[in-house]
């Protein structure tokens, strides 16, 4: 146990984290004062298990993140978060460094070009949330690491896989890491998200539900004119959830992984395992997790995934929260809540005292991430941007609206189209 401890840098001197509300959305490191008069410290890099993440000038999301231990029935705080403003940004072009592969003219063209494609290109950002059980080793770890490691998948990504086939593939990935270590019993629910900037193709023969028509194959081969578009990548694993504020009206984008689940039953039961009083072999009241590997034949790593279009005048922020808050508030109560907020940190704090209120009995952790709408976007008319749920192909069309609402409204009648645990 010791040992493994270790591994994290910060396992000696953990801050009291009973009760803590973040503000990250102000850049400058200038000391904020108490009710009291007194000043207290700017809080930074502690507060976030990814590192030290500011938003640059070019960044059109901001990020606000409230946590409480919920003293009255929790001893521990086994909620862990992390964030990045600057996710994935553009890797310099190879003359860049090597200074005898171009010419000054050359490079000063580059640099032009970087400029203009900033507001696109480095505007990437990263968000997860993780609900540990049997202690915090497994939640502090992947907020540390798992970032590092779909980073890595990302840019490794040499068979063309799609996004959420990288985020399956880390979430594995992190199951094998953990697996490794010595602490066996230690799990964690995840909700992670991206957001990227990305070259999409505007496909205008596609029908409304998103197969290209009869004419429109026939031109497959031809080139197709592209958008830049802000793309929304989830995944889940267990009952952490992310939601969506789309015109006021809540959209979930995660699949709750719970005993009570009949898909997920079915799952475990086809595995060998049993499901008893709602929890996975008397034990686990989640399906699916990392770590846990005592028992990861039947609590499968495999996330539910989603892919998202954003429609910058109709998408207004997200919400990141473990099950302390959906236990005791819906999805549409959440965005009721905080939809006039327009400070993700007020509003996250809100959802949490609001949970307090509630009396919640888990431990609580609330992310938002509020959209800005960009400087410049061009948008295509008629066609209509949505979200495309477990797409496993690189390419995919642009569908229409309504297919949408469907999606969202059949994805708690349709089960996750995830591998089987073995």
């Amino acid at each position: 146990m010791a040992s493994a401890k270790s591994t994290l840098s910060h396992a000696a001197g953990l801050e009291d984290k009973s009760k803590r509300s973040f503000n990250v959305i102000h850049p400058p490191p200038s000391p904020t004062r108490t009710p009291g008069g007194s000043v207290a410290p700017y809080e930074t890099e502690n507060n976030n298990a990814a590192g030290n993440s500011r938003p640059l000038p070019q960044n059109t999301f901001r990020v606000g993140v409230s946590e409480d231990k919920n003293r009255r029935c929790r001893r521990t705080m086994e909620d862990t978060h992390s964030y990045l403003y600057n996710f994935l940004p553009p890797a310099p072009p190879a003359c860049m460094l090597n200074s005898n592969l171009c010419s000054d003219t050359d490079k000063a063209a580059i640099y032009s070009s970087l400029d203009e494609n900033a507001a696109g290109e480095s505007d990437n950002g990263y968000f997860a949330v993780f609900d540990g059980h049997a202690g915090t080793f497994a939640a502090d770890w992947c907020g540390k690491k798992l970032h590092h490691l779909l980073e890595d998948s990302i840019r490794k990504n040499k068979d063309n896989k799609s996004m959420p086939e990288l985020l399956d593939q880390t979430f594995m990935n992190v199951d094998k890491e953990l697996k490794d270590l010595p602490v066996k019993n230690s799990g964690c629910t995840a909700v992670c998200a991206v957001l990227k900037w990305e070259d999409r193709t505007v496909d205008s023969g596609t029908d409304s539900a998103g197969e290209q028509s009869p004419s429109s194959k026939k031109h497959s081969a031809e080139k197709k004119p592209t958008k830049r578009v802000r793309m929304l990548y989830t995944a889940n694993v267990g009952d952490a959830r992310i939601v969506l504020c789309r015109s006021g009206k809540a959209l979930r984008l995660s699949y709750d992984h719970k005993g009570s689940d009949e898909n997920e039953g079915k799952r475990v039961a086809n595995a060998g395992g049993l499901i008893l009083n709602n929890r996975v072999n008397g034990v686990l009241a989640v399906t699916r997790a990392l770590g846990d590997s005592y028992i990861k034949e039947l609590v499968t790593g495999h996330p539910y995934t989603t892919e998202t279009v954003i429609q910058p005048d109709l998408d207004e922020f997200i919400i990141l929260a473990c099950d302390g808050l959906w236990d005791v508030c819906s999805d549409q109560e959440a965005v009721d809540l905080v939809r006039t907020v327009q400070d993700p940190q007020d509003a996250s704090k809100a959802l949490v005292d609001h949970a307090l209120a509630r009396f919640s009995t888990d431990n609580l952790s609330c992310m938002i991430v509020r959209f800005e709408k960009p400087k410049e976007l061009n948008t295509v008319a008629g066609v209509g941007l949505g979200i495309l749920p477990e797409k496993n192909t690189s390419e995919s069309a642009l569908v229409d609206e309504d297919v949408v609402m469907d999606d969202a409204a059949e994805k708690k009648a349709t089960p996750p189209k995830t591998e089987e645990a073995k």
